[in-house]
């Protein structure tokens, strides 16, 4: 039976990842998510239901629209399979506990969103990370990290890559991060509560001079470039939330 309700999960994560999908492209755009129905960015033309399956139809189309044959990117079918990915282990991790597991399935899409669109456009729109921050200090009331974690967190994450915003453009003149990441960490801090924000940020620092590093190599850019960050704060957060990580009690472990 369980395994049931595991396939039920990833399933349905599935068909919210495509949903998600809509939410990404169309909010940037200023279009309606409701209406018109699904359709090609390139051609206009409308996607039929059975070419709008989840990953299933991307394979069948081999990652082309059957209008005009142009090439869908292969984050659509990504964003599908981490949405089910994400559902599913909420459910494996958190399936006693319901409200955790509406926390997490918020907590989840927001960040799929918010790094789909910074990913596209290095932008991090308000409609989502200060309703999410708001939503975070709400779910605290009732679940853990409590009140005062989940509003310190939203406090101290904002202030934080606020301070370093201001000492790196003090000494460099130029602007190293964008109000977007201030706000989202606050988000984040308001979801995962004070404790976790250090990992966060160790953790998607790491990953974003890990990919830094990755593109200078490859795509011979500069230190200069910019980067998404709320794309690796994004990741971050997801490892960190998903498998319920601990980094502080991990890395004493080690010493014991």
């Amino acid at each position: 039976m369980e395994v049931i309700y595991e396939a039920f999960a990833f399933i349905f994560g599935l068909v919210w990842g495509s949903f998600l999908n809509v939410v990404i492209y169309r909010v940037p755009e200023g279009i309606s998510i409701i209406k018109p129905g699904s359709f090609c960015p390139v051609c206009k033309k409308k996607i039929a239901w059975y070419d709008n399956i989840p990953i299933l139809s991307y394979i069948i189309l081999r990652g082309k629209c059957r209008h005009c044959g142009s090439k869908i990117p292969i984050k659509y079918p990504l964003v599908e399979f981490f949405s089910g990915l994400s559902f599913l282990l909420l459910w494996r991790n958190f399936h006693q506990i319901p409200l955790e597991i509406l926390r997490g399935l918020v907590f989840v899409s927001l960040l799929i969103i918010l790094a789909g669109i910074d990913s596209d456009r290095m932008l991090l729109p308000d409609i989502f990370t200060i309703p999410g921050i708001a939503a975070g200090i709400a779910f605290s009331f009732f679940i853990s990290p409590g009140p005062l974690s989940s509003i310190l967190g939203a406090l101290i994450g904002y202030l934080s890559l606020w301070l370093v915003y201001k000492l790196f453009l003090l000494l460099t003149g130029k602007e190293g991060l964008g109000f977007g990441d201030f706000k989202m960490l606050a988000m984040i801090g308001a979801f995962m509560g004070i404790k976790q924000l250090l990992p966060v940020i160790i953790v998607s620092s790491l990953l974003g001079s890990l990919f830094g590093i990755g593109i200078i190599l490859v795509k011979k850019k500069t230190f200069s470039t910019m980067l998404p960050f709320g794309v690796f704060l994004s990741i971050a957060s997801w490892i960190l939330y998903i498998f319920n990580l601990d980094l502080f009690n991990l890395y004493m472990g080690l010493w014991r």
